[in-house]
C-alpha cells in the first residue's frame, strides 16, 4: 500500500540540502523555511493565507474555534468520516451530528445536511474522502440558507480540484494534515490551515503558539501546535514535486478504472473533478473474499473506514445511539483501497490489476 523509502532515496539529494540549509542557521521554529512554505501552501490552495500547525487533527480543531464555532454548537458531518474530525469537535466541545453520505462521491449528502438542521446548528464539516472533492455547490447552498460555517477537512486531497478550484478554498476553512502517509506528508506530524480571512488566519497562528502577541503577551489562551522549520524545509521539497506524483497516482487509477469496469464499483470520475487518489478504493460486496484472493497474490489492501464514526464504541459511550444512515453503513462494508501511490512500478500496478480481475474471472 505504501513504500516512502522510494521517495526520499528519488531525491535523497533535495532532501540532505534541505536539513543542511535549517541546521546550518540554528533557527527551528518560525523562520524562513515556514514563512516560505505558507506562502507556497497558500498559492496551492489559492486562498490568501495558509498557517502551520503540528498536526492535522490540530488544523480541524484550531480552524473550527478560529472560524467562530463555540461549545454547544452543532456540527453536521459525513458519518463516514476519520475519528480525527469528531475529536477535533470534541475537544472544542462541539457537538458532531452525522448525516448520510452521497452515494456518489461519499461527501455528506445534502438534502440529508437540510433535514438535520436545528437551532443549535453552527456549521458543516466537510471530508474530501480517498482523495475526491465532495460536490461543495449544494452544501454550500446549505450553508448558505441556514448561516452555516463550513469547514472542509481535505487531509486526502492535497492538489484535488473541483471545477477549478482546489478543495480547502471553498468554506471559511480548510484543514490539511501533512502526515508522513499523505500526497504530501512530512517526516513526522504536520498540518496547515488554508483560509481567505484574516482574522482566522491570525486567530489560528494565535491558538498554536499559546496565544502569544510578543515576548510575555497573551491575547488568547490557546497551546502548542507549531510547524518546525526542519519539517517545512522538507515539506517544500516535496511540494515541488506534489502534481507530478498526483498525475502518477490518476494514471495509476485510470489504468485501474479500464481494467476494473463493470467488475467492481469505482470512484466517482466527471470533468468537474480532479481527484487526488490519496486511496484507491473500489467497492464491491465481496471484499473480504477479495482481500484475501489479493493477499495470497502478495498484494496489500486496506479498507478506509469499515466502522462509521456514529457506530463506534467511542461514540455510543459520550453521545449514545445514533440514528441509522444506511447509505453510510452498506458502503462502508463494500470498499476496498488498492495500492495507488506513485512509486509503484508499471508492472506493480498490472500485477494488482491482474489479480483483481482474475478474482471476478
Amino acid at each position: 500500500m505504501l513504500e516512502l523509502t522510494r521517495e526520499y532515496l528519488a531525491h535523497r539529494e533535495e532532501f540532505l540540502a534541505a536539513c543542511d540549509r535549517v541546521l546550518s542557521k540554528g533557527q527551528l521554529l518560525g523562520g524562513d523555511e515556514l514563512k516560505a512554505f505558507e506562502a507556497e501552501l497558500a498559492a496551492l490552495v489559492g486562498t490568501t493565507y495558509a498557517k502551520g500547525v503540528a498536526s492535522g487533527t490540530d488544523a480541524l480543531r484550531l480552524g473550527a474555534q478560529a472560524a467562530g464555532l463555540r461549545p454547544g454548537d452543532e456540527v453536521l458531518i459525513q458519518a463516514n468520516a476519520f475519528v480525527a474530525d469528531v475529536e477535533a469537535l470534541f475537544d472544542n466541545r462541539i457537538v458532531p451530528v452525522p448525516v448520510d453520505v452521497a452515494e456518489d462521491d461519499l461527501g455528506p449528502d445534502p438534502a440529508a445536511l437540510a433535514a438535520a438542521v436545528t437551532p443549535r446548528t453552527r456549521g458543516i464539516l466537510v471530508v474530501h474522502l480517498h482523495g475526491v472533492p465532495a460536490d461543495m455547490t449544494p452544501i454550500l447552498e446549505v450553508a448558505r440558507t441556514h448561516r452555516l460555517v463550513v469547514v472542509e477537512d481535505c487531509s486526502h486531497a492535497h492538489g484535488a480540484r473541483l471545477d477549478g478550484r482546489h478543495v480547502g478554498s471553498f468554506g471559511a476553512v480548510g484543514a490539511f494534515s501533512l502526515g508522513p502517509i499523505k500526497n504530501l506528508g512530512a517526516y513526522g506530524d504536520a498540518g496547515f490551515v488554508g483560509t481567505n480571512d484574516a482574522e482566522i488566519a491570525n486567530t489560528v497562528k494565535l491558538l498554536g503558539t499559546h496565544g502569544q502577541v510578543k515576548k510575555n503577551e497573551h491575547a488568547l489562551y490557546g497551546g502548542n501546535s507549531r510547524l518546525d522549520e526542519l519539517q517545512a524545509a522538507l515539506l517544500r521539497v516535496k511540494l515541488q514535486h506534489l502534481e507530478t506524483r498526483n498525475a502518477r497516482r490518476r494514471a495509476i487509477a485510470d489504468h485501474y478504472c479500464e481494467r476494473f469496469y463493470g467488475l467492481v464499483g469505482l470512484p466517482l470520475r466527471d470533468d468537474r473533478r480532479v481527484p487526488a487518489y490519496h486511496q484507491f478504493v473500489i467497492r464491491t460486496d465481496r471484499r473480504a473474499a477479495l482481500q484475501q484472493h489479493l493477499a495470497t497474490h502478495e498484494i496489500e489492501t486496506g479498507v478506509h473506514y469499515p466502522v462509521p464514526i456514529h457506530r463506534q464504541p467511542a461514540w455510543a459511550k459520550i453521545y449514545g445511539d445514533a440514528p441509522a444512515m444506511p447509505r453510510a453503513e452498506r458502503i462502508a462494508g463494500e470498499m476496498l483501497s488498492l495500492p495507488v501511490h506513485p512509486d509503484l512500478t508499471d508492472a506493480e500496478v498490472e500485477r494488482v490489476a491482474h489479480a483483481v480481475t482474475s478474482f471476478f474471472a
